[in-house]
């Protein structure tokens, strides 16, 4: 049996339809459901390049193919391209094979109602929030508030059409957007914790810590990055030699240098830009002394996890699944400079709160660790090709 996962991501091709992405949707990604189905199709939109820019990684590879939905970029663009999307969405997901659509990305929002109105399952990966990601701090989009609503609203009506849901937290996702009574219903992460992510003992803190690390993309204002800035230029004002490293690119990447050098923190802010392989990023995370994550949404943040697998300690916000991570007293309020500049600067200046809290985070995240996890995943996987079988009457 054949599985199609529709999500969000963006993706390049070549004029030999070799696809390619510089996230986590890679090759070494869809092997896990090979376990468990003969073949993946990867159903995302993608747009052809002549060259591949440094950083990506091939998404296909033997019985992983990838099909291409057209192009588009922001509402008005997938309503001028709607009727190729949607026909590409039927005619790919076929009528005998599981489909899991991640939400809330909008195009598996349509290849769930395509599947529901053919009367054929469909399975759920909820891995963010939409609610917070389009609240008052979220996109700047004139049409925010409705795009809050209906994708919330869509998000709670598939979780509950879906033959089988598997959330990114083990609590926060779910209140929101409940399967079905009956549903089979997974609180699983998809971060990728293999040994060699984890370092080998916690650390031990004698002095401050200077070097905090940002690490997300700068697509979206989600990540928090301008408040992280904000919060290092209040913490330097008042004494404190704090500096920061921004790890990922985007189109928001030269606004935030901007702010950087409006807020006279230029010299101690670094934009390093996109990192190509997890070993990258394991080396930024390993040469800081705290990781930031200041996000206004999130599901499971997984550069949250990859920084608690190295035992460093880390400041975040009170959103989606980062309590589920971090202590209490390592929170800050989503949207609030002053707040994190407080939480940032009394955990660095505490040596002995930063070595606790390092033999805190790597003990969790071990409990997040492949071995750990790889159990409830093929139980999801399981249960959307049983249920699927059942449902057409194979």
């Amino acid at each position: 049996m054949r599985v199609s996962i529709v999500l969000e991501q963006r993706f390049i091709h070549t004029r030999d339809g070799a696809t390619y992405d510089n996230g986590h949707a890679t090759f070494a990604h869809w092997q896990r459901y090979l376990d468990t189905f003969e073949e993946v199709q990867v159903v995302g939109r993608s747009q052809p390049v002549e060259q591949v820019p440094s950083g990506f990684r091939r998404v296909d590879g033997p019985r992983v193919r990838f099909l291409a939905v057209p192009y588009y970029h922001g509402p008005l663009g997938l309503l001028r391209r709607f009727a190729g999307v949607s026909a590409t969405l039927w005619r790919g997901l076929e009528a005998g094979e599981a489909v899991i659509v991640r939400l809330s990305g909008v195009l598996g929002h349509l290849a769930a109602a395509l599947r529901w109105l053919r009367a054929q399952p469909f399975a759920a990966e909820v891995i963010n929030d939409p609610f917070l990601g389009y609240g008052p701090d979220g996109t700047r989009h004139p049409l925010r508030p409705l795009f809050r609503a209906l994708l919330t609203g869509l998000t709670r009506l598939h979780c509950r059409q879906a033959v089988a849901v598997q959330y990114v937290t083990r609590e926060a996702l779910q209140r929101r957007y409940p399967p079905s009574p009956g549903t089979a219903s997974f609180g699983v992460s998809d971060a990728h914790l293999p040994p060699v992510a984890f370092a080998a003992a916690p650390r031990v803190y004698r002095e401050l810590a200077r070097r905090a690390v940002l690490v997300g993309s700068l697509e979206q204002r989600h990540k928090g990055v301008d408040l992280a800035i904000r919060a290092l230029a209040r913490l330097r004002a008042d004494g404190h030699g704090v500096r920061l490293t921004v790890v990922g690119d985007g189109p928001l990447r030269p606004g935030l240098e901007a702010l950087a050098r409006e807020l006279g923190v230029w010299d101690a802010c670094t934009f390093a830009g996109q990192r190509s392989t997890p070993a990258e990023v394991r080396r930024d995370l390993a040469e800081a002394d705290l990781l930031l994550i200041p996000s206004r949404t999130e599901g499971l943040p997984r550069a949250l996890l990859e920084a608690m697998a190295q035992g460093l300690p880390a400041v975040g916000s009170r959103v989606g699944g980062i309590p589920e991570l971090l202590p209490p007293e390592a929170l800050a309020p989503p949207g609030n400079a002053e707040a994190l500049a407080r939480v940032w600067g009394a955990l660095a200046t505490d040596p002995a709160r930063l070595t606790a809290q390092s033999e805190r985070n790597l003990a969790l995240a071990r409990t997040y660790a492949d071995a750990a996890l790889d159990g409830q995943r093929a139980g999801f996987l399981d249960s959307v090709r049983m249920r699927n079988r059942t449902a057409s009457g194979h």
